[in-house]
């Protein structure tokens, strides 16, 4: 079974899990600091996929980590994936919770990429534009990115809308060199 698949399935089952105990909300906030620890501390990240380490060794260094930090039924979730030697495939499992959390509650992570940093009024104004576009209630990224020299550009899932000046002027000079321009 290809590491996806493992990962949905963990994810959908302790989500369903967590949705019956009313604790879903906390599990989120629990496999956020697990991701964004994996993601962050490389020798955590490699210290967790080793395959060589033993199991209880994990569990211990688990628990010294999140015990305090998170939820019980994240921490014997987190062990449990670890017994079952699926250590490596945390950081994938706690991504697709989110993504399955964010599906059940009608969210979507948007990433909107500007040349420079926006006002509060065009961030609302263009969340509002996005959450009616797509019908759901949107978490915004929003990234400062000085490539674009100015516009937007809009990621949600694998859909990108470009409307920024670096595109244009792309698609401009690919038009000049094609001598398509009319």
């Amino acid at each position: 079974m290809t590491e996806y698949k493992v990962s949905f399935r963990y994810a959908r089952a302790v989500l369903e899990l967590a949705e019956q105990e009313n604790l879903s909300d906390q599990i989120y906030k629990d496999l956020e600091i697990v991701k964004k620890i994996l993601k962050l501390s490389r020798p955590f990240k490699l210290f967790t996929i080793n395959p060589i380490i033993q199991e209880w060794r994990k569990v211990k260094v688990y628990k010294a980590l999140f015990e305090n930090k998170i939820s019980p039924l994240t921490m014997n979730f987190l062990v449990f994936i670890i017994k079952k030697r699926r250590s490596g495939l945390i950081e994938s499992i706690a991504e697709q919770y989110l993504h399955q959390y964010n599906e059940l509650k009608n969210k979507k992570f948007v990433e909107i990429q500007s040349a420079v940093e926006l006002s509060e009024e065009l961030k609302n104004k263009t969340i509002a534009k996005i959450n009616a576009m797509i019908n759901k209630t949107i978490i915004p990224d929003f990234i400062v990115n000085p490539q674009l020299k100015g516009g937007i550009l809009i990621k949600i899932d694998d859909w990108v809308y470009d409307g920024s000046l670096k595109n244009q002027l792309d698609h401009l000079h690919k038009q000049l060199v094609e001598g398509k321009l009319s």
